[in-house]
């Protein structure tokens, strides 16, 4: 029989989820008042989530469990789109970054043969995601995005 165990790295990761959610939501003051309703909302979830995550943890242990396995080369470079994604939104807009990234996780992360019709799919996808995501931070929200040399 397997040993249950408290996923100490979850709580732990789950409380500084709910940390960041605290620094979100008070840093949102400065936004307008329908700019702060979208990271304040995602702010409220996080923190909710994280608590729900916390509380389940200690009061149902999961049996211990051997590490799936995985590529560390792509783990890698998910974090090193992200940092690239976060440095670069400033000086090349939010839009043109987001595509580009977009486009490098979904290489990362794709273990499958590309195909046409996959790759249709996955731009056809990633085009109605982000292009709504641009239209709701800006025309709804009136969250002031960086446009950069590009949009």
């Amino acid at each position: 029989m397997s040993e249950s165990r408290v996923d100490v790295r979850g709580i732990a990761g789950s409380a500084i989820a709910i940390a960041g959610a605290a620094a979100a939501w008070y840093y949102a003051k400065d936004f307008s008042d329908m700019g702060a309703v979208f990271p304040r909302t995602l702010s409220a979830i996080l923190a909710i989530l994280g608590v729900l995550y916390i509380v389940m943890a200690v009061l149902r242990p999961e049996p211990q469990r051997a590490h799936a396995p995985g590529s560390n080369v792509r783990r890698v470079g998910l974090v090193a789109v992200m940092v690239a994604w976060s440095a670069l939104i400033e000086p090349v807009g939010f839009l043109t970054t987001s595509i580009g990234c977009y486009a490098a996780i979904l290489a990362l992360a794709n273990y499958d043969r590309w195909t046409p019709r996959l790759a249709v799919t996955y731009a056809v996808a990633g085009a109605a995601v982000l292009g709504g995501l641009y239209a709701i931070f800006r025309f709804v929200l009136e969250v002031p995005l960086p446009v950069g040399m590009a949009l």
